[in-house]
């Protein structure tokens, strides 16, 4: 079997750290339009708007995407493949939210014609992890790699990945306890958040609005420490029990420093890899089309199934293409000059306005990001540049490194941009 360092097969190395758009032919850019977006942990990202061909896997679009020019905080890879359901529309801003890198390449809107693009079949994909590595299916699921039938359920929002919880239980330890009220209201009233850039789990510190009965995440501190070493079941919309095994659960909770968070956001419970290694979870992007919320699925694991051992960087099999995804720790501190036009902030401070002749481009709220993650690779560009990018179901940015707005590279490009659109 190949280990996880030749899971990228076939693939150039990703040896260039930053994207030099001076060398594609296909890049498209304007650093008139300025963005600034924070991360939930501080990591703070600037850069301005750009567009090029993105290849992932067979599959490739014409997309735009954020050139990131400045860091601040800790980040790692080449960028960030966001994979969540589009944005919310900002009311204040004029500029409408950039389409998700998954949209572009399954071509939902129908409006992508380029001769050059080969859209994703099936606007679906499904993620599969193990300790150590990952694999995205494009197109649907393998049915291999599954054990009984997949179950479904619609997205509580439009905009991200979130599902109703009706109980959680460790072993025999009631976690997540709906009060009397919540079971009999007929809107949910504690949900879940799928999100591949959390390590392990977040449960609230409270009782979410008057919703659960006690603090989720006391109850499970104390089970923990009372090496409670059971499986940790969770019960999604009252109908699909997702059982996460004590081998997932445990090893990260004694190797990953702050494995159980408390600060979730706006009280909802964060799913993270526990989830992906256990079950096989799938995207299904196509009512978004309609302006509706997509729709989720789970299937739990085949015990057979060895995630990305068994193919290179992407292998086809019944109208599932499989691309393989390495899993990396969080090592590296930025602290990268600020660009013309912004001003110096920490990084737990609001993202900083433009200033200037610079249009803003709305913020966008990115997801948590701790400790472990996993590494996408991505062809970029004409000829093509290799990233290992962070993919996340947490948010729809999409961005990379990219050499800075005033750097001879960029600057070159959009005079040679220029010059030929004349």
């Amino acid at each position: 079997r190949p280990s996880s360092s030749a899971a990228f097969g076939n693939l150039p190395p990703a040896s260039v750290s930053r994207f030099v758009p001076e060398t594609s032919s296909s890049w498209r850019g304007n650093d008139a339009l300025r963005f600034s977006s924070t991360y939930a942990q501080g990591t703070t990202v600037r850069g301005f708007l750009c567009s090029d061909f993105v290849r992932i896997g067979p599959y490739g679009s014409f997309s735009p995407f954020c050139c990131v020019t400045s860091v601040s905080g800790m980040f790692d890879g080449s960028g960030i493949a966001g994979f969540a359901p589009p944005s919310r529309k900002d009311p204040d801003s004029q500029f409408p939210p950039l389409p998700p890198l998954f949209l572009s390449l399954a071509n939902v809107t129908g409006q992508d014609t380029a001769k050059n693009d080969q859209p994703v079949p099936e606007p679906i994909f499904s993620l599969l992890a193990s300790p150590h590595n990952a694999e995205l299916q494009l197109g649907g699921y393998d049915e291999e790699s599954v054990e009984g039938e997949m179950q479904r359920v619609d997205s509580l929002s439009k905009y991200a990945y979130v599902v109703p919880i009706t109980s959680i239980t460790l072993g025999k330890t009631p976690i997540v306890t709906l009060t009397e009220d919540a079971k009999s209201n007929p809107q949910p009233k504690v949900s879940a958040i799928l999100d591949s850039g959390t390590s392990c789990i977040c449960l609230p510190d409270n009782q979410i609005g008057g919703s659960v009965e006690g603090s989720p995440w006391e109850k499970f501190k104390k089970a923990w420490e009372g090496k409670t070493l059971e499986s940790l079941h969770v019960e999604v919309d009252g109908r699909i029990p997702v059982e996460i095994p004590a081998s997932v659960w445990v090893p990260q909770m004694q190797g990953v420093k702050g494995c159980l968070m408390r600060h979730c956001p706006n009280d909802h419970i964060v799913l993270g890899d526990w989830l992906f290694q256990s079950w096989l979870v799938m995207f299904d992007l196509g009512p978004t089309s309609h302006h509706k919320a997509p729709s989720i699925g789970f299937a739990k694991r085949s015990s057979t199934y060895r995630v990305g051992q068994n193919y290179q960087t992407h292998q086809r099999k019944r109208g599932v293409t499989k691309v393989a995804m390495t899993r990396e720790k969080l090592s590296k501190q930025f602290d990268t000059p600020n660009m013309p036009g912004y001003t110096d902030s920490g990084p737990s401070s609001p993202a900083p306005q433009a200033q200037g002749q610079h249009s803003q481009v709305p913020d966008v709220s990115l997801s948590i990001v701790h400790d472990l993650y996993y590494l996408l690779p991505v062809m970029v560009g004409e000829p093509a540049q290799r990233f290992d990018v962070v993919f996340d179901t947490g948010s729809s940015f999409f961005g990379l490194v990219t050499a800075p707005a005033d750097s001879a590279a960029v600057q070159a490009a959009l005079v040679k941009l220029g010059t030929c659109s004349r």
